[in-house]
């Protein structure tokens, strides 16, 4: 029997499969680079595409808040409006009120006291006057006290002068809410 020497033939076998290894190797880091490339190619494009779009919607959202400045200069306009309608509307409920006050004082004020000051802030009413005795201011204030305009009357202070007692008079109108 012949005896054969493979090994030559085994060589060259195993260098071709080494070759065919290497190439697809270098075929297959090839078609990486490649799909890599491309998929880089695609991010970069939808990117681009992106910030156009994001461009057109910041230029249409500059065009609508441009359309809506003149509504919200109208809203702020009706809301000044709105405003100042209430403190129209305040100040006609409240027209009356000094007109009813005065009437008050007129009906209230017995002979012998004399008024020197009214002051109106804030809706309390301050008195100060003149009055021949301290059983006059207790009837003022009494005749004040049945008013329906003047609440929480009170006295401050009453003092003995030359010509009769001072008194300070507080009191809240009832109108003004404060």
């Amino acid at each position: 029997m012949m005896r054969l020497n493979l090994m030559p033939w085994r060589e060259r076998q195993r260098e071709a499969a080494i070759r065919r290894f290497r190439s697809q190797l270098i075929a297959g880091a090839l078609l990486a680079l490649c799909a890599v490339t491309l998929v880089d190619q695609l991010a970069r494009q939808r990117g681009q595409q992106q910030v156009v779009a994001n461009a057109q919607h910041h230029a249409a959202l500059e065009v609508l808040a441009g359309q809506l400045q003149p509504l919200a200069d109208v809203r702020a306009q009706h809301e000044a409006l709105i405003a100042r309608s209430a403190a129209l509307e305040g100040l006609r409920a409240q027209q009356g009120v000094l007109g009813d006050v005065f009437a008050d004082l007129e009906r209230a004020l017995p002979v012998g006291v004399q008024l020197l000051d009214l002051s109106l802030e804030n809706g309390h009413l301050q008195m100060t006057g003149l009055a021949t005795s301290g059983a006059v201011v207790a009837q003022f204030m009494r005749d004040l006290d049945r008013s329906g305009v003047l609440l929480d009357l009170a006295l401050k202070r009453v003092r003995s002068m030359p010509g009769g007692d001072e008194f300070l008079l507080v009191a809240r109108v009832s109108a003004f809410w404060s």
